[in-house]
């Protein structure tokens, strides 16, 4: 843990889809500063779940996990409940599970695929604040942290890739288009609680372990586009560890506005600053 946390004396995050990628770079950053992290994944990513929580704890962190379908109403209505029997009240709440159904033009996309796009992208994390919110308020603290996606809003001509991809990604982008408007007006309404609420999208490509692919295709001709996972874990603990609320901001954004150094994920090092690109092997 560095030396100001800047996190109340006891302080539970819970992280949603923290079994890889962004959602495990989070958790280790918040563990790093002292909070005890509950991470979360599906039933079906119970493997990569294990692995974050062994990187936790081999760190020195304290954490615990919890498997739960998100995209089924019933089986998500107890996951505060779950988290909170471990170390207590959630204080930091970062929606970080996403998925997209079904990468189709907006034309084809069924009824059944937009149902469960918005119910994974939108439905869960609204209903995770609102389960977390009763325990925040009554402290007086809290922080919720949803992340968001630049496909929110539809990419200039020319597109920065494949039409087919772009088209494919507009479900994705209207869930998180939804979640965006809903977390401002969250954030309005919590004004003067002591409860923050933020959404953070990365630039563009944040360089996880599903993202490699896509890297590596655009690493020569468009580097600027990749960003390490650091960046991404930095700026969420900028949101958490201040008293921003109502943003809609990307990481490197928010990185270049605070003038904030890119830490290791301990928070230990300096690696950079919000010009720092991934390097792709």
């Amino acid at each position: 843990m560095t030396a100001a946390s800047a996190l109340p004396a006891t302080c539970v995050a819970l992280v949603t889809g923290a079994s890889r990628g962004i959602g495990r770079a989070i958790a280790r950053r918040l563990a790093a500063q002292g909070a005890a992290v509950v991470v979360h994944a599906s039933p079906r990513s119970q493997a990569g779940l294990d692995e974050t929580l062994a990187l936790v704890r081999s760190a020195g962190g304290r954490a615990a996990a919890v498997a739960v379908d998100l995209a089924d109403e019933t089986t998500r209505a107890g996951l505060l409940a779950a988290a909170t029997a471990h170390f207590g009240p959630v204080g930091i709440l970062v929606n970080n599970a996403a998925a997209n159904p079904a990468y189709a033009p907006p034309s084809r996309i069924d009824l059944a695929a937009r149902r469960a796009g918005f119910e994974i992208n939108f439905q869960a994390p609204v209903d995770l604040c609102q389960q977390a919110l009763p325990a925040m308020k009554a402290a007086g603290w809290g922080r919720i942290v949803n992340l968001g996606s630049e496909m929110a809003r539809q990419p200039p001509i020319p597109y920065p890739g494949p039409a087919k991809l772009v088209h494919g990604l507009a479900l994705y982008g209207a869930a998180k288009a939804a979640l965006e408007r809903y977390t401002l007006g969250l954030a309005a309404e919590l004004h003067g609680s002591g409860v923050t609420a933020n959404i953070l999208s990365p630039v563009k490509i944040a360089l996880s372990e599903s993202a490699e692919a896509v890297a590596r295709q655009v690493a020569a001709s468009n580097p600027q586009w990749l960003e390490p996972l650091e960046m991404m874990a930095e700026a969420a603990w900028l949101l958490v560890s201040g008293r921003y609320n109502g943003l809609a901001t990307s990481s490197r954004e928010l990185l270049q506005l605070t003038q904030a150094p890119l830490h290791t994920l301990d928070g230990r090092s300096v690696i950079g600053d919000a010009m720092t690109l991934a390097r792709v092997s």
